[in-house]
């Protein structure tokens, strides 16, 4: 079974194309919806694994609906993720979090959108995989309705940042070496499936959930750090703005957008500097002042600590190769008069 041929109406929203390779499929990602691909691998009846590297423009409506008893392991190597559910509290995944769905769980919609995302997909269809699991290992231990218990009462899903031992299954699934890799992968999902039914990390540390007014005021606060770039504005300023405390805030933006508001705020100012930089028009000191730095040896210094090398040496940097850029055209025009 694989997760996309029985979800028809996400099969039909998000893929463009299907191309099969033995035993495994890849999804192409429809032009409609953004970029990228789903590789999709059984690895022994009842698993599938699916690896995602996708950059979407849009949020997928109607997560998991699926009739079917299963269990949906997500681990977010690089990305962001909204996770909307019916209750319409919001929740977040970012690097190196994790998260399990269970069938009954109803999310309203997850975005992707919010930055490419890169990560594993582990579906785990439980009448097969328990069958299969107790000839494996030669009992009757495992039972479906004892299985991630936790998982399938919640009437949520369940995001932790991943520990150091979560960290490494996951990324050893990505350098697997070709020969025996089906059997690899088989051991790794096992592995993974023990450590999580023998460790409550993943249920002591799950994911804070944010009401639609917090989010809203969080992204709004996102939004003045963008229109303000010219300006230095503080977390208690920007808290007033918004109406929000200020704790909370910090707390909702981190999970949000995986950065304080200071961080956040730094960092964009830097990228706009970098904009203004291919300028020459404008000189150092109009650019620390164009980024909410009064003085242009702070600005320089916070140029420097973000990006490694000085304003000044950044623009010559870039006139450099610009000027080879624009030679290498020159040469070309000339040659093709001549």
């Amino acid at each position: 079974m694989r997760r996309l041929e029985k979800d028809k109406e996400f099969l039909s929203e998000l893929i463009d194309e299907r191309i099969v390779e033995g035993d495994n499929i890849i999804y192409t990602i429809s032009p409609n919806a953004g970029s990228g691909s789903m590789k999709s691998f059984l690895v022994m009846p009842g698993v599938e694994i699916i690896y995602n590297d996708f950059n979407l423009t849009r949020p997928i409506q109607n997560m998991l609906n699926i009739n079917v008893d299963c269990l949906e392991i997500t681990y977010c190597l690089k990305g962001q993720v909204e996770v909307k559910m019916v209750n319409q509290k919001y929740s977040y995944m970012t690097d190196e979090d994790i998260s399990l769905f269970g069938y009954q769980t109803k999310a309203v919609s997850c975005d992707f959108s919010l930055k490419p995302f890169v990560g594993i997909t582990i579906m785990i269809y439980l009448k097969d995989f328990i069958k299969n699991l107790n000839i494996m290992f030669s009992t009757e231990e495992f039972h479906e309705e004892e299985f991630f218990e936790e998982v399938f009462t919640s009437d949520r899903c369940i995001i932790s940042h991943a520990n150091q031992c979560i960290n490494h299954i996951f990324k050893e699934l990505y350098i697997l070496p070709d020969r025996h890799k089906e059997y690899l992968m088989k051991i790794k999902v096992i592995e993974l499936l023990f450590y999580l039914m023998s460790n409550i990390d993943y249920k002591e540390n799950d994911t804070i959930y944010f009401s639609k007014t917090s989010v809203d005021k969080i992204k709004e606060a996102r939004q003045i750090i963008l229109n303000r770039i010219d300006k230095h504005i503080t977390v208690k300023e920007i808290s007033k703005m918004v109406e929000m405390n200020s704790t909370d805030l910090e707390k909702g933006f981190k999970s949000i957008y995986g950065s304080t508001i200071y961080a956040y705020g730094k960092m964009c100012k830097m990228k706009k500097a970098k904009e203004f930089l291919l300028n020459e028009k404008m000189s150092i000191l109009e650019i620390a002042l164009s980024c909410g730095y009064s003085n242009g040896g702070k600005f320089a210094k916070a140029f420097k600590d973000t990006f490694g090398m000085l304003p000044t040496e950044y623009r010559k940097s870039i006139i450099k190769k610009l000027s080879v850029f624009d030679s290498f055209f020159i040469d070309k025009d000339f040659q093709l008069e001549h």
